[in-house]
């Protein structure tokens, strides 16, 4: 029994091998013998039915990849597969005849009549597909052909809203030869088939609808059926935001920043801003077509120009100002009322107070002349007068000496270092422990008395006279320089509040255009679920 087993295994497999071996000759001759008897006398130049029959050829697509829409040539390139499907009566045949087990036949495409649909909407002057396949045949005469192609269509790029935009491009598939009496076009499915494209959807574009249209229009007088095949295709815009439209924004407030800077650095800045722009602008042009609608970003950078340009013009105003003085300009009154003293409460600023001038008198060729010194109130003079602290012990005596005869005695001739210390008091303050109160009127008086007589006495000294115009020189200029300073603070802060609102100007400008150019885009926040996630 052992040995039995061992011989049947053998025997079986060898019987098997040529069972199969023989089934699988009769269907190699059947399917021969098939492809000999149909196409006897078959003309593939002769179009299927009768004369004044139409041929319908159905028509499907299916998208595989979005390899790439390039903006500047306004170009789709994609890769896919056509479904074309059509029913020739020549190449019907009796299952039964040729073997139970053929139930369709596998031949070359270029055996069989073909309806010679191809895409019209081509840019590289490739019609049809790019990969000639075998064609289905069914007993029934039924013939599905499935070529696949890769082909670059031409898509009209609109770039108003770019990079939040929205583009359609459209293919457009008709037969080269026949007219709309010979060959119908139907479409079953009004969509394209995505099954392979999501898998591997694209990763600058989302794909919101593929509908499919058949049409009919009249070309040279004859009517054809087209097939127009659109892709709405909407910008994935995230690379775009941050390589170009956050820098453009951020660009864009340093040209009202640049009000912040000192004088000297303020052209520099408004030139670099400018260089940087241009760049943009340039950058855009390489990567948008040139076409009659300006994009948004586009108009964006302009505006950016415009103000950066503008920036310009008034820096170079407020430099102008800033360096203005008394002995250029004068300063108008209401330049002065509005630019000194409204506009810098309105925008928060706050001068720096100047301290008051107190004076003394000084004579010169007969007249008296105020000069600045300091002031300091004797806690133990009785007479209330400032005395100057720089006065020794004996100039305090002779002092209180002076003012105790000097109402006796108008004629006293006494030093001329006593008027350099005697100054007026004000009439608002008296000291307590003076007996007797002296006005401010009464002082001065003395004060003149006291310059007339120094100045008598001094009059017969050699040299007296020019030293004295000497030192009404050196007062002179330095009063003169005193109020030229004074002048030109006056113009640099008049500068610097014009800074102050050109800043808030710019920045509420700025804001205002950026948001109303930017936020103009439908598809900003309109956001859509692409395809290939449904």
């Amino acid at each position: 029994m052992h040995m039995r087993r061992q011989i049947h295994i053998p025997l079986f497999l060898y019987q098997f091998c040529l069972l199969s071996h023989g089934l699988s000759g009769s269907y190699s001759d059947d399917q021969q013998r098939l492809v000999k008897d149909m196409f006897q006398g078959y003309n593939k130049l002769i179009r299927p039915g009768e004369l004044n029959e139409k041929t319908v050829v159905k028509f499907g697509i299916n998208l595989a990849v979005i390899i790439y829409v390039n903006d500047q040539q306004q170009v789709m390139k994609i890769n896919g597969y056509l479904d074309l499907s059509w029913k020739d009566e020549r190449l019907r045949f009796d299952r039964s005849t040729y073997g139970a087990n053929l139930s369709t036949l596998r031949l070359p495409s270029n055996k069989v009549w073909q309806p010679e649909i191809a895409l019209v909407s081509t840019t590289d002057g490739n019609y049809g597909p790019t990969y000639r396949c075998n064609l289905l045949i069914s007993p029934q005469g039924e013939i599905q052909w499935v070529p696949p192609f890769i082909s670059k269509s031409s898509c009209t790029i609109n770039p108003r809203f770019f990079p939040f935009d929205e583009q359609v491009c459209v293919m457009y598939f008709r037969s080269l030869t026949y007219s709309s009496n010979e060959l119908e076009i139907n479409v079953p499915s009004n969509i394209f088939e995505i099954k392979d494209y999501r898998n591997q959807s694209s990763g600058t574009w989302d794909l919101i609808e593929a509908p499919i249209f058949a049409q009919r229009k009249v070309i040279g007088g004859v009517q054809r059926d087209f097939v127009e095949c659109h892709l709405r295709l909407r910008r994935k815009s995230l690379f775009y935001v941050v390589t170009i439209l956050l820098p453009c924004i951020l660009i864009s407030f340093l040209s009202g920043f640049v009000f912040l800077l000192p004088s000297k650095g303020k052209t520099n800045v408004c030139l670099s801003i400018l260089f940087a722009i241009v760049v943009f602008l340039l950058l855009m042009s390489n990567i948008l077509p040139p076409a009659d609608v300006l994009p948004l970003l586009s108009e964006f950078l302009f505006f950016t120009f415009i103000m950066n340009v503008l920036s310009a013009f008034f820096t170079v105003i407020a430099i102008n100002i800033s360096y203005r003085s008394s002995n250029t300009h004068t300063m108008p009154a209401p330049v002065r009322v509005v630019f000194l003293q409204v506009l810098p409460m309105v925008l928060c600023m706050r001068r720096p107070t100047r301290h008051k001038k107190t004076h003394m008198h000084m004579h010169r060729a007969g007249e008296l002349l105020p000069m600045q010194l300091p002031r300091q109130i004797d806690p133990y003079s009785r007479t209330g007068i400032y005395r100057n602290p720089h006065c020794s012990s004996q100039t305090v005596m002779m002092q209180n000496e002076y003012t105790r005869e000097c109402g006796s005695d108008n004629k006293r001739r006494n030093s001329p270092i006593l008027p350099l210390c005697l100054s007026p008091a004000p009439a608002r303050r008296t000291i307590n422990t003076s007996p007797l109160l002296v006005s401010q009127r009464s002082i001065e008086s003395v004060i003149a008395k006291e310059a007339q007589m120094l100045a008598d006495l001094l009059a017969d000294i050699p040299g007296y006279n020019h030293a004295l115009k000497a030192v009404a020189y050196i007062a002179d200029n330095m009063r003169q320089k005193t109020n030229l300073e004074e002048s030109s603070e006056d113009w640099r802060f008049v500068s610097q509040v014009i800074d102050r609102l050109l800043l808030w100007v710019f920045f509420i400008v700025t804001s205002a255009g950026s948001m109303g150019i930017i936020l103009n885009s439908p598809y900003l926040f309109d956001y859509v679920v692409p395809m290939h996630q449904l």
